[in-house]
């Protein structure tokens, strides 16, 4: 392309007529080494457009495989899931204990729990762990308590 076609094409690009074939030219004009000495200061600006647009190295498209999303779709699921879980089980308030002014706080051990031997211990264990509920234990008692 000669200079006056040049001219005219920066002319119509600054205007905003061109065509994407028309700035195509403009930039690969930009992009060689023979520019006439008034254009140099516009070729840092035409380059810039170049690499905006895209249009100096077309980009590959990479596509996500079905797998991957999938995965993401089960995962998000299962971690709505759980958030949803925690908020049912803990959304109750609990309970505020009631203060006893004539009998002490400390519950009643049982007399196996106060030996030493290993069998001793494992029963003293067993038997606190039967007087805390479970939280599946929980989840059949608020489950119950809502059908009614």
């Amino acid at each position: 392309m000669n200079d006056t076609n040049i001219r005219q094409l920066m002319e119509r690009f600054l205007n905003a007529e061109t065509t994407l074939e028309e700035e195509r030219a403009l930039y690969e004009y930009f992009q060689g080494d023979d520019i006439a000495d008034d254009l140099k200061p516009y070729r840092e600006a035409f380059q810039g457009f170049a690499a905006v647009s895209g249009m100096d190295k077309p980009m590959p498209q990479k596509q996500t495989p079905a797998w991957v999303i999938v995965l993401r779709t089960v995962t998000s699921m299962a971690a709505i899931f759980l958030v949803g879980l925690f908020f049912f089980i803990n959304g109750e308030a609990p309970e505020a204990p009631q203060l006893a002014t004539t009998t002490t706080l400390t519950a009643p051990t049982p007399a196996f729990c106060e030996g030493s031997t290993p069998r001793e211990l494992y029963m003293c264990y067993m038997e606190r762990k039967r007087e805390t509920p479970s939280v599946y234990s929980l989840i059949k008692k608020r489950i119950y308590e809502n059908e009614q």
